[in-house]
């Protein structure tokens, strides 16, 4: 027998089993980011971050490393 997921609360209130990958507190679909976060096309990790972590370079390294070069390619 498996023991129970303990569902926590995000910020805005919503139950939720995600947590984020920067700081570990629980986050929801809504609130939360998701980042892939895998060089191989074989095998595709989603990773979720908090609104804090998402903006941290040092937490998100996924977010700095594709998105800021792609940025300048559409503006």
């Amino acid at each position: 027998m498996q023991t129970a997921l303990k569902l926590d609360r995000c910020a805005c209130g919503v139950h939720s089993d995600t947590s984020c990958a920067g700081c570990g507190a629980p986050v929801c679909r809504k609130c939360g980011h998701q980042e892939i976060a895998s060089t191989d096309p074989a095998r595709i990790v989603v990773i979720h971050y908090c609104h804090t972590c998402t903006a941290d370079p040092k937490k998100n390294t996924w977010g700095t490393l594709y998105w800021d070069g792609l940025k300048a390619l559409y503006i």
